[in-house]
């Protein structure tokens, strides 16, 4: 048999196409490498699942730190966090806004949404424990070969994600099977994840479990800033803020630059020097403590080997150090965390290969490139349950299409 098209991977890429081409009774099949689809899927969000956000096509590209992100533009105004919302609702699941931001599924489930995602497919048109081997283009046809079949199909979607997570069957299969088609891509590298500092280890071990709210994340001599919350940990340092910006503090890591830096307070240098004048009588212990967390306040004496002493009797000199140091507290970073246990993975096929319209390859007809196969990507915060979400409906939007007007 010749399908209309073939899906390779059952991610919420895969699973969309699917669930389009079900609707409109295209001849389609579904190839899934584990014994069942989702597997990513189901321990997304701490298994909650933050399917979507509630920004506009506008912001949800600001919010992105991609040089090429407007190549989203067409497919997230085709099927954006709006569109997502309405998907789910019309497949029987509701999803809820938190903390006027994040929608995850009312059942508080990210297998309610591997269920909502299957409940119209035809399980006959979704085979397990097929893992593919090599994808050629043979007069006209599409040929997947598994390990146990030989598939052929008009077209052809890839959804076989990045390498983020590998013991769920994404391990960066994508770059491999589209080498004989010579597609220019970068490889996958982790983002979104953590950072190890032996530095925070070994010197600042009694900060474990303190967190810092809202600062500011800079990575030394760049420009790459973000805010949000810092935690201490076990291991180095955690966050939303060290997530947004570990993907470039890999980078720079290969470049041996290895510092970063974050305000430990509010106030701004002449503001804390203001302080201190006002303060000429009060212990400096006392003074740390209205500025910053007290296990920190006592953290800064201890770093710098200070006496807690009158802020009078204290001189200038250790004045400017406290000061320097609550507005830039610097931490030397070993390394980030591994490509296969970070949230995200940068990388993958250049969007310049791509239709923006369809994720249909330039060069290529017929072959789409879906998902976290692509290299775009964002911050935690349900950007990429929608990016994915989004170009496999585009992909399948196209097709459909294309197939009703022949």
């Amino acid at each position: 048999m010749i399908y209309d098209v073939i899906i390779i991977g059952g991610g919420p890429s895969g699973l969309i196409s699917a669930n389009e081409f079900q609707k409109e009774s295209i001849n389609y099949l579904l190839l899934e490498k584990n014994e069942s689809v989702g597997k990513k899927l189901l321990i997304t969000g701490g298994k909650r699942c933050n399917v979507t956000n509630n920004l506009d096509v506008k912001d949800f590209i600001d919010a992105l730190t991609l040089k090429h992100k407007r190549f989203l533009y067409k497919s997230l105004n085709l099927f954006g966090p709006k569109e997502v919302i309405s998907y789910f609702d019309d497949l029987g699941l509701s999803l809820q806004l938190e903390n006027d931001f994040k929608y995850f599924p009312s059942t508080n489930k990210s297998s309610s949404v591997l269920e909502a995602l299957l409940k119209n497919l035809d399980p006959k048109k979704i085979k397990v424990n097929e893992d593919v081997k090599k994808v050629s283009f043979e007069e006209g046809i599409y040929v997947v070969k598994t390990s146990n079949e030989k598939f052929m199909s008009k077209r052809l979607i890839i959804a076989t994600g990045s390498m983020s997570y590998p013991m769920t069957g994404s391990n960066g299969d994508g770059i491999k099977l589209t080498k004989s088609f010579n597609l220019q891509s970068d490889k996958f590298t982790p983002a979104e994840t953590s950072v190890y500092s032996s530095y925070v280890t070994k010197e600042l071990s009694d900060l474990q479990g303190v967190s810092i709210l809202d600062t500011t994340l800079k990575i030394n001599n760049t420009k790459h800033k973000t805010t949000g919350a810092i935690g201490f940990t076990h291991f180095g340092l955690s966050g939303p803020a060290v997530f947004h910006l570990s993907e470039n503090i890999y980078l720079e890591l290969q470049n041996n630059n290895n510092l970063i830096s974050f305000n430990l307070t509010s106030k701004n240098e002449t503001e804390l020097n203001q302080m201190f004048l006002r303060s000429q009588n009060i212990y400096i212990l006392k003074v740390l403590e209205r500025l910053t967390i007290k296990r920190i306040a006592k953290k800064i004496l201890d770093l710098l080997k200070l006496p807690n002493k009158k802020v009078v009797e204290l001189s200038k000199k250790d004045i400017n150090k406290i000061i320097k140091m609550l507005i830039s507290f610097e931490v030397k970073v070993d390394k980030v965390e591994t490509v296969e246990k970070a949230f995200v993975n940068r990388g993958g096929i250049k969007t310049s290969e791509l239709n923006p319209n369809s994720f249909e390859v330039k060069k290529q007809p017929g072959l789409f490139i879906v998902g976290e196969t692509v290299d775009l990507h964002g911050p935690i915060g349900g950007f990429n349950i929608t990016i994915a979400l989004s170009s496999g409906y585009s992909a399948a939007f196209t097709i459909i299409s294309e197939i009703k007007n022949l």
